[in-house]
């Protein structure tokens, strides 16, 4: 997917600002705690956004199923050659006794051949590492998420659902982003895109539990990133 240009969603921004039905959602949105009306969209790839970002990105982002892709370390077994080679060339360049030379198409500048011993070293063990998980990946529905995740904080944030107003919302970004019909979502449709999102995650790592050698829980441990709470603290208002 092309990144998403700031012009472009501080374009729909400003339109949801000047639209009746957007306005009105966004005052009671602030009158009950969570208020985004004065912010702007500040950054494209969500790094260090706010929800005025996601809420002008929705109509911009595809609607597209999730999708899941489990590795196994087993598929990668002809890599750890590599490892051994790395330990072994290493051992030589720390040889005072070894003679070196190394022929490169790449220059190397003399601080990476004073540290190459070391940085050797590092890199076996992190690529041992590497070889030793067994892995997934979930691609998102990026439209969906946002949705979900902006319908949880609100619902966080004000103590009521007020699936209204973010439907009022939804549909004034997409009409500012240049649908002539808008695009209407009800409660029913935003409770099901949660639930989806929240499921899709469990039956994720569910299915990567079933697949790969069974790990006591006790010491199980899993890199995750929720979606109800986002690592950049500067998204919460």
């Amino acid at each position: 997917m092309k990144a998403l240009a700031l012009e472009q969603l501080q374009n729909v921004w400003s339109k949801i600002l000047k639209d009746a039905g957007g306005r009105k959602a966004l005052e009671q949105l602030k009158k009950d705690g969570f208020a985004i009306l004065d912010m702007i969209p500040q950054d494209p790839t969500f790094r260090q956004s706010n929800w005025a970002d996601s809420i002008a990105a929705i109509p911009l982002l595809p609607n597209r199923p999730s999708r899941r892709r489990i590795h196994r370390k087993t598929t990668l077994q002809k890599h750890w050659p590599l490892v051994r080679a790395l330990r072994r060339f290493a051992e030589k360049v720390d040889d005072p006794f070894c003679d070196k030379s190394i022929v490169s198409t790449k220059d190397c500048s003399l601080s990476e051949l004073a540290n190459l011993g070391r940085r050797l070293i590092e890199t076996a063990e992190f690529v041992e590492k590497f070889l030793s998980w067994d892995w997934y990946t979930r691609d998102r529905n990026r439209r969906n998420a946002l949705i979900a995740e902006l319908r949880w904080q609100i619902r966080w944030r004000t103590s009521k659902p007020h699936d209204r107003e973010l439907s009022a919302l939804i549909d004034a970004a997409f009409r500012a982003a240049g649908s002539e019909e808008g695009f209407h979502i009800d409660a029913t449709a935003l409770d099901r895109i949660e639930k989806r999102e929240k499921e899709g995650r469990v039956k994720a790592t569910a299915r990567l539990r079933s697949r790969v050698s069974v790990i006591p829980l006790s010491k199980e441990r899993h890199l995750k990133r929720s979606t109800r709470f986002r690592q950049n603290p500067r998204k919460r208002v």
